[in-house]
């Protein structure tokens, strides 16, 4: 099933979600918005239910396969828009 995350998940878990491709850890994605590792926790395992993934690993290959992933070196935000 390759259909779009954006669809799926809310605008924090798709960050969540690319953070975590991105192989950041719960407590840097945490930092990085400024929020408790529990609510990084929260936001993931809401994820996986909506995607229907059996683990983090499997979440992940979910949004590789979706096409909806940005990855870190291509210097763009979540919404396509380059880095100022």
């Amino acid at each position: 099933m390759t259909s779009s995350l954006t669809g799926r998940l809310g605008p924090t878990e798709l960050e969540i979600v690319m953070h975590i491709a991105n192989g950041k850890t719960r407590e840097e994605i945490a930092t990085i918005l400024h929020r408790s590792p529990a609510n990084v926790d929260y936001h993931l395992g809401r994820a996986r239910r909506r995607c229907c993934a059996n683990n983090l690993p499997h979440l992940v290959s979910i949004a590789i396969a979706s096409g909806d992933l940005v990855w870190e070196d291509e210097q763009r935000t979540l919404n396509g828009h380059a880095r100022t």
